[in-house]
């Protein structure tokens, strides 16, 4: 069943969000709900186009690596479309590399978050970010403090996350020595750095992202992917201790 475009309501209007991990669209949902703003969810770049084609949003945020069109040009047709370019675009992702801001701006992204996102300021930034597009003068009072998660809703998201991560990196070390797709473990391991950093996983997040370094050497070094599994396969089965995510009992 198709996802439908995620508009958050902030100060009456909406932001326009594309990420095509369920979980991290889940995450960023609860984020925002707990901060008082309406959402629902998109999928892909093609599915914000329908849906900028039916609202008028103050702020789209987008993934950059999204399964056909990426963000990137997801950026530059809102900002060649007469109709949509002054809305602002802030490119969520998971990518580090010195480059990859310039390269952001230049697509026509107005600003660059990178993953994991930092729950604890998520809002407020968005918020500063708004202000700033708005033109306000920035809050001279301090932002209020984050709500915590519910418990109730976190904590599946969690076990969701294990579970998948944990079938998924299994069979990652079961293909090493024979059909290994390194195009379907380098989508793996990029969600992975974003969703387990979102999540509090933070260990998930920092061997996910050596298994991006891993699979960007050209040849593979198979000794070298089956050790980055393995330690992938351990910690999504006895994962540390979840830190950074606030959770309450309600």
């Amino acid at each position: 069943m198709p996802i439908c475009p995620i508009l958050v309501e902030m100060a009456g209007e909406p932001i326009l969000i594309v990420d095509d991990s369920p979980l991290n669209l889940k995450l960023i949902h609860l984020l925002l709900t707990q901060e008082g703003y309406e959402t629902r969810t998109a999928a892909s770049a093609e599915e914000a186009l329908e849906a900028l084609a039916a609202c008028h949003p103050c702020l789209v945020l987008a993934d950059i690596q999204l399964p056909g069109m990426d963000g990137l040009e997801l950026a530059r047709r809102i900002k060649r479309d007469e109709r949509t370019r002054g809305i602002p675009v802030v490119a969520l992702t998971a990518f580090a590399g010195p480059n990859d801001e310039q390269k952001a701006l230049e697509a026509g992204c107005d600003a660059y978050i990178t993953k994991p996102i930092d729950t604890r300021a998520f809002c407020a930034r968005l918020r500063g970010f708004l202000e700033g597009a708005a033109g306000e003068a920035p809050s001279a009072a301090p932002p209020p403090a984050p709500r915590a998660l519910p418990k109730a809703e976190l904590e599946p998201l969690r076990r969701r996350f294990l579970q998948e991560g944990l079938d998924c990196a299994r069979q990652l070390l079961a293909d090493v020595d024979g059909c290994f797709r390194p195009d379907q473990a380098g989508k793996a391991a990029h969600q992975w750095v974003g969703t387990a950093g979102m999540l509090g996983f933070t260990t998930i997040s920092k061997l996910a992202r050596e298994l991006e370094g891993v699979l960007a050497e050209r040849p593979l070094d198979n000794a070298q992917l089956r050790e980055s599994c393995e330690a992938l396969v351990a910690e999504f089965t006895s994962p540390s201790e979840a830190a950074g995510m606030r959770a309450s009992s309600g």
